[in-house]
Order: C-alpha cells, then structure tokens, then sequence
C-alpha cells in the first residue's frame, strides 16, 4: 500500500514538474523566450508572457519588429498600457504598423487619454481637440513633436521641471558613423547609459535632478524620470542588460540622506526605493555598479560600500573603505571590485573585506581618477580636475590584478560635459562632450 501511495506521488510530482509555468530564466536563447512567451499567452499567464517577452527582446535582434510587437501585446495584456504605448510609439517611429487599432489585446491602451494623440499622429490626421488637451500618460517617457516642444507640468508637491528644447534631427546624428549631436542648453551632465535594446542613450541631469534620453537615431531629447520618481541629486546610475533595469542612486545635501533607486529600463517607472537606513548616520553615494547577482552601491563620503541582491530591498554594508574622497565603483566579478580615491585605486575583496592599493607602473600617475570601469582584465578611467580637460586610460593590471602593468592613454585631450558622463558599452567607450551653442555630441571610441 505504501508502495502504490508513494508511485502515485512521484507521477504527481512528475505532471507538476511538467506543467509548471516557464519563467524568463528558464530560457536562454531568444527563439526559445519567445516561443514560451507565445505558450503563456496561449494560456493566459500574462504576466509569465511579459516577463519572457522581455528577454526575448533582450536576447534576440536589436529592435526586431516582431519582438517588439509581442512586448507591446503583452504589456497591454499584464496591466501595463502605459508602458505599451511607449513601445507603440518606438514601432511607429521605426515605420511600424500595428494592429494595435482594432485587436482586443491592445484595448486597455486605447482607454488611456493619450491613445486618440497616439492614434491621429500615427494617421497623419490632425489630433481631436479633446484629445489634445488630455493630461500625458507618460510623465517619465515622452515623445515631444518637433515642432512644438512642450514643458511638462509640475505635480502637486514637486518643484516644476522644464523640459529641454527639442531640436530636429541633425545631419549629424543622421550620418552613420558621426557624433550624436543634440541640443540641451545648461545640461549639469552626470552619468551616461546605453540602452541597447532600444537604441537610445540615457543622461543625468545633476541641476534639475532627473534622467533624460535621447534617441540614437533621431537626436531627440526626452524626459525620463525626474522628481516625480523621488530622486534628490542624481549622482550615478547603471543599465542591468540582463534584467532590463536601471539603478539610479541620488543624495540630498540638505538631510545628507542618500537612496537607490530601482527602475524599469523601458519606461522609467519606478520599480522599489532603498533610502540609506538613519542608523548607518550621513552618507553621500557616487556610484552604482551592477554585477551578475547584486547591485553595488558606493558611499564616498561615509566610506562604505554597500550591496542589495539584484530583488532584495536592504542595503548591506560590505566593507569599510581605508581611503578619503572614493569617487567611484568598478567590480570586476561577485567577489572582487575597484574603488577609485583621490590618490588611485584600492583593490577590494568582496568575500573577506581584505583591501590593497593598486601600485601603479613605473613614472606614471593614477591620481585624480574621476570614473573607473573594468573590462577585460583592466581598468578603464577617466583623469583630471574637476575643471578639465581629462585624458581618457586604459590601465592593464597584472594576473592578480594588483599592480598597473602598462597605462594605455586612449585620448590625452578630452572636454567633458560632466567628469562621469560616459559609460562603458559592447567594446567601445562612449562620452559627452560639449559641442558649442548649447550642443553636446555622444562620442564613440572603440577598445582593441
């Protein structure tokens, strides 16, 4: 008897096993995401099909259409219209024609106010005064017209922030291979992000506290979030490509409080705030890294570097820092990262808090690293004043990764709009510089 119950919950087991929802770590390459997204929907587990949806837009081609398409469907299907009229509004700048008008899929997007603008401009037909009046759904991802640039407006409780001037595309960010120039006058640049998936590069603005992008091919410039997501002073932020999220952390100088901030890569949404706990005292943070399991958090003014699992909701203190003014974070694994202070590097070890001083090569100098970030086994940085100009390196470390072997100077003569505005990205080093006229151009330069 014993013998048939336990049989019986074996094969039970086995048929749960069998039948258990897929999820989007379950897949690895994108024809299998999206053939599992397409299973879910079949059966209606929405929110299994968006979260697949997702990594088969972010494993797959770069801005397929079809992916593309599934993630707006599924968006609208998981309760997320907004987030699916943004990804309608790329398709139909990309000259992509939905079924969005007429499929029932997409019908919570068309009860959104801002369905009847999306619809008219996509149409070609002149938009319905009530529809033009309607309030934007979108506050932290917009599409500005061209022709008409519009200011956002401020929320109850939030100090009001002015969009930048929207300026046409440029003949040069329409030359392949040129800069992307675009116009965004009095821009307190920190930071800088690239969104593969949707082409589109992401800039801190320190003065006005909020993030903007600007398409890759269009030279557009647009809100993303800004006070309204709860952000102080925006101090760094770093793309997660793997799990489609964006790390933002911001420090007020008034209450010397600092947060990290967890959004949707896609449409800015906030997705969880973790403000630095009163009981750890002041702290200011400067940098955010991203490694495969945790997020990496450094506190330059209290000394600290701290690390949350990629859905935890704590900030764990790791390691106390034995180095002033540590500017900013680069980890080369779960276990190992570099900090960068006012005199060069210390090398930390995650695991047994241990810390040694990266020694520098012979008759060169790693002082006054503004931006550091690993790639194969060395470091690149960015060194300078805060005035300017910045030499752009890369320093190759030895096996143990303790001692600068040779110091590469990839350009000894950079302008900056901001000491960390660059970011790292498929091999090539991207950066802002001031073009003149209120203009600043995305540079690009390729790592052999």
């Amino acid at each position: 008897m014993m013998t048939l119950i336990s049989l019986m919950i074996v094969a039970l087991s086995t048929v749960a096993l069998t039948h258990a929802p897929a999820r989007a770590q379950d897949c690895r390459e994108w024809q299998e995401c999206r053939q599992l997204a397409l299973d879910a929907a079949a059966r209606q587990d929405y929110s299994a099909f968006h979260d697949l949806a997702w990594r088969a837009l972010q494993a797959g081609p770069k801005n397929d259409p079809a992916l593309m398409t599934m993630l707006a469907r599924a968006q609208s299907l998981s309760g997320r219209p907004h987030d699916a009229l943004v990804m309608l509004q790329r398709l139909a700048t990309m000259g992509i024609a939905t079924d969005a008008a007429t499929s029932d899929d997409f019908r919570f997007v068309r009860a959104l106010p801002a369905w009847a603008e999306f619809e008219a401009r996509v149409s070609g037909t002149p938009v319905p005064e009530k529809a033009a009046t309607a309030p934007k759904i979108e506050p932290k991802v917009e599409t500005p017209r061209v022709d008409a640039p519009k200011v956002e407006a401020p929320t109850a409780g939030t100090t009001k922030v002015e969009a930048p001037k929207v300026e046409p595309k440029t003949k040069a960010a329409a030359r392949p291979g040129a800069p992307l120039v675009f116009s965004a006058p009095g821009l307190a640049a920190v930071g800088l992000g690239y969104d593969t998936v949707s082409g589109r590069f992401i800039v801190g603005d320190a003065k006005d506290r909020r993030l903007l992008v600007v398409g890759e091919r269009s030279g557009r410039l647009a809100s993303l979030a800004g006070v309204d997501a709860g952000f102080d002073e925006v101090s760094a932020f770093e793309i997660d490509s793997v799990e489609g999220d964006l790390w933002v952390v911001s420090t007020s100088s008034q209450s010397r409080s600092s947060t990290l901030h967890k959004l949707q890569l896609i449409s800015g949404r906030v997705l969880t705030s973790i403000p630095l706990s009163t009981e750890d005292g002041p702290g200011r943070f400067t940098d955010v890294a991203v490694t495969p399991q945790n997020i990496l958090v450094l506190d330059g003014e209290g000394r600290r570097v701290y690390r949350v699992a990629k859905k935890g909701r704590t900030l764990e203190m790791v390691v106390r820092l034995a180095a002033p003014a540590c500017s900013s974070l680069a980890p080369a694994s779960d276990g190992f990262a570099y900090a960068a202070y006012d005199r060069g590097i210390l090398r930390i070890d995650l695991t047994t808090r241990a810390m040694t001083v990266v020694e520098p090569a012979r008759q060169t100098s790693i002082e006054n690293l503004r931006w550091i970030r690993w790639y194969r086994g060395s470091i690149i940085a960015i060194q300078g004043d805060l005035g300017g100009p910045f030499r752009l390196l890369r320093l190759r470390l030895d096996d143990l990764g303790r001692r600068v072997r040779t110091v590469d100077v990839l350009d000894g003569n950079i302008a900056l709009a901001g000491p960390t505005s660059a970011t790292l990205s498929a091999g090539a080093v991207h950066y802002l510089s001031p073009a003149g006229d209120g203009q600043v151009e995305v540079r690009k330069l390729p790592l052999k």
